[in-house]
């Protein structure tokens, strides 16, 4: 079956460059087009077929939008931090409410993630097949969510106590905002910690991607300028006074890496950045370590 696989995708990879460069050539600027504007021919010609399954689910999406239940759904992004997502997914369970729902999207991983969500019950699973990217994973998660909230979070950021969704979820569930969040810097919200109104997003066609044109990276990227990052261009796209703003906080253990936001959550960063896909062992005993110190800090009373 897999020789018989080969050759089939060896039968279509010649007609499917043909129609990749067709498409190209019509369409010579898609790549340079934010997602929510380009066409599925920008797609192809931009090489980007994730984004015509967001516009299929979106669509699905969009019929059910008016039946949204009251609530809130965690969507939190993997993609090789096995053991760091389970440890934010424990925290998750321990400090949030019941019937607020989680769901994980899995980035394709190959470090035993995947077994360990499965495993998992309590818990919504999208698993794509390869590396989708962060953005698209959230749009696609954000197209499956049936709560009138949904709240984003890293897969290495640690809720620290009860009521820890309260400041970016209280905006949006008031209808005071369609977006709060963690202040990132260019004063954009970041996905590290954010909600959303799940109706805004399918309906206005928000997205979560970046936008780095081909040909930009390192210095020649400018952020804010002609390169932006997840999240950035959806702030952008809204009004300043649906956007609500959750601020940085100091960490509540010295020494630490990271940031906190509203007090409320841990983003330790770094864990998942490695080019590998998988955060080497010293990054990993950082993160325990720095685990272990916030929840004895937590333990100690020092938040809340």
């Amino acid at each position: 079956m897999t020789g018989l696989n080969q050759r089939l995708r060896g039968m279509l990879r010649g007609p499917l460059h043909g129609v990749t460069q067709l498409a190209a050539s019509l369409r010579p600027d898609a790549a340079h087009l934010p997602a929510w504007e380009r066409t599925v021919l920008d797609d192809i010609a931009a090489r980007r077929p994730w984004n015509i399954r967001v516009k299929a689910e979106r669509r699905v999406a969009l019929a059910r939008s008016g039946g949204l239940r009251d609530g809130v759904t965690i969507v939190i992004v993997n993609w090789n931090t096995c053991e760091v997502t389970s440890d934010v997914i424990d925290s998750v369970a321990e400090l949030t409410p019941s019937g607020v729902r989680v769901l994980v999207v899995d980035n394709g991983s190959t470090d035993g993630s995947r077994e360990m969500l499965r495993a998992r019950t309590g818990i919504d699973k999208l698993f794509l097949r390869s590396n989708a990217g962060h953005g698209v994973a959230l749009d696609l998660a954000l197209c499956r969510v049936r709560t009138k909230v949904a709240v984003t979070l890293d897969s290495d950021a640690l809720p620290l106590v009860p009521g820890w969704l309260e400041p970016a979820v209280r905006p949006v569930a008031e209808g005071r905002a369609i977006l709060a969040g963690l202040r990132a810097s260019r004063d954009f919200v970041h996905p590290v910690f954010s909600a959303v109104s799940t109706a805004a997003f399918v309906q206005r066609r928000l997205s979560f991607q970046t936008l780095v044109p081909p040909g930009l990276s390192g210095a020649a990227a400018n952020w804010g300028e002609n390169a932006w990052d997840t999240g950035e261009m959806m702030t952008r796209r809204l009004p300043a006074d649906e956007v609500t703003f959750v601020e940085p906080t100091a960490n509540l253990v010295s020494g630490l890496p990271g940031m906190t936001v509203g007090g409320v959550v841990y983003h330790h960063g770094g864990v998942s950045r490695s080019t590998g896909g998988a955060p080497d062992p010293s990054a990993m005993t950082v993160w325990r370590d720095s685990r272990a110190r916030l929840r004895s800090a937590v333990a100690d009373g020092h938040v809340g």
